[in-house]
């Protein structure tokens, strides 16, 4: 049984070390993307602002235009990052990507991806979009978006409904032991924490649109670091309100922190199960949506790449 228990705990050790790993190697790929792009941007601000038909006179013309040193191989880059992109997909058909990462590990370089290379096609265009090129940018961005809202609503939806409530239900068994932290101390009443976990009910959310229930969803989420906020302040001195930065921090109070997390993690998962229904169906109705602006942009990506190379641009 102690060998057992060894292992398991050897187990878990690792996979958080895999994760801790994952997490730095993404923000080490969020700074980067990050500093290219502002490194770019502010190295042709006066270029990108001119009207287009002063930009030949600029010093930086021959740079910069689509066809130019940078422009070209900023193109490159932006194809190359695309191709990326549908390694995600790729990985479901192609058993060897399978072993490099998880699936949500795959899902997060996608989405550093996909946020970067319409920055970096824009800028190759020299937020010119005309003809197959502009079509191919605005689909383009459109995926970008919709990936960014998919991501969302994958990190809603657990693995089924049944582990949704196996969860709920522990950490429904804490709420006793938040009850008794509430009932041993005056910082909250009942009331102030019941409006962080005020939600619409079922029966409003079932007969919602599919747009009003992802709205609620991120606004429900949008507000409660502010809701708990609050409440750190409420309990708090001004030192520990200024050094949380109004609270959005933790105020290095054990007491105040530990109704916070159990607050924090309740009405999250409340949440989560509230909309569960609904964010299954409209993930369902994302990747009807999202797959085929990825397979148009695709081809019309490979359309001006093929001009492009017709014309000598390479």
């Amino acid at each position: 049984m102690a060998h057992s228990t060894v292992v398991i705990s050897a187990a878990a050790r690792t996979r958080q070390s895999r994760e801790r790993a994952h997490r730095i190697r993404v923000w080490i790929a969020w700074m980067s993307a990050l500093a290219f792009c502002v490194a770019v941007g502010a190295y042709g601000f006066d270029y990108y602002r001119l009207p287009r038909e002063l930009r030949p006179f600029s010093d930086k013309h021959e740079l910069l235009r689509p066809s130019g040193v940078i422009g070209i191989n900023l193109g490159v880059l932006g194809t190359v990052l695309f191709l990326i992109i549908f390694l995600y997909a790729f990985r479901k058909i192609i058993p060897a990507l399978g072993r490099f990462g998880t699936a949500k590990h795959w899902m997060d370089f996608h989405i550093v991806c996909g946020v970067s290379a319409p920055i970096i096609i824009a800028y190759h265009a020299s937020f010119k979009f005309n003809n197959i090129a502009g079509v191919a940018f605005w689909i383009m961005l459109a995926v970008a978006f919709s990936g960014i809202a998919g991501r969302y609503l994958y990190a809603q939806i657990p693995q089924s409904l049944n582990a949704a409530k196996t969860s709920y239900q522990e950490l429904e068994a804490s709420e006793e032991e938040l009850a008794d932290a509430l009932r041993g101390q005056s910082l909250y009443s009942a009331e102030k924490i019941a409006r962080i976990f005020a939600m619409p009910s079922s029966e409003a959310v079932r007969k919602s649109a599919a747009l009003v229930t992802l709205g609620q969803m991120i606004m429900l989420d949008l507000r409660r670091p502010f809701q708990i906020a609050a409440m750190r302040r409420q309990a708090s001195s001004f030192g520990q309100v200024i050094r949380s930065f109004g609270g959005l921090f933790s105020t290095g109070n054990p007491e105040v922190e530990r109704i916070v997390r159990l607050v924090r993690q309740k009405a999250s998962l409340s949440k989560r199960i509230l909309f569960l229904a609904q964010a299954e169906r409209i993930f369902h109705l994302w990747h009807v949506i999202h797959r085929p602006f990825s397979y148009a942009f695709a081809v019309l990506a490979v359309i001006h790449i093929v001009n492009a190379v017709r014309l000598g641009y390479f």
